[in-house]
């Protein structure tokens, strides 16, 4: 998940987009009016559920559908947790700020070694 790619996420969209409305139009033809709507409905709700279920596996959950004890919330912490934060607290970030008085290297609001708050980013 730490490659994001929008080309693919834009195809798994559209994919998932044309099953649901493939699913729609089914049980629409098959099926009278009240009937229909209560099986499309019941039909969302468990291809919602699948995909979670296939989203969570795919991330590394041991049993994705055991309940809310079994879960391992720091992966699904991380899921939520932008690129931006991530490479900070790894040390890794691609944007680095320069005091514009002396030159030094910080990420504090006032330098550490002249105290002025002017700043600028580089890469």
């Amino acid at each position: 998940m730490k490659d994001f790619d929008g080309k693919q996420l834009a195809l798994n969209q559209l994919k998932w987009t044309a099953i649901y409305l493939a699913v729609a139009f089914i049980i629409t033809l098959l099926l009278p009016f009240p009937a229909d709507l209560a099986l499309a409905l019941l039909a969302f709700l468990v291809l919602g559920w699948y995909r979670r279920y296939l989203l969570l596996r795919k991330l590394g959950m041991k049993n994705p559908t055991s309940t809310v004890t079994g879960f391992e919330f720091k992966k699904i912490k991380e899921l939520y947790k932008s690129n931006i934060s991530n490479s900070i607290d790894d040390g890794q970030s691609k944007v680095r700020y320069y005091c514009m008085k002396c030159g030094n290297e910080h990420r504090e609001i006032a330098c550490p070694k002249c105290g002025s708050k002017m700043k600028r980013a580089g890469l």
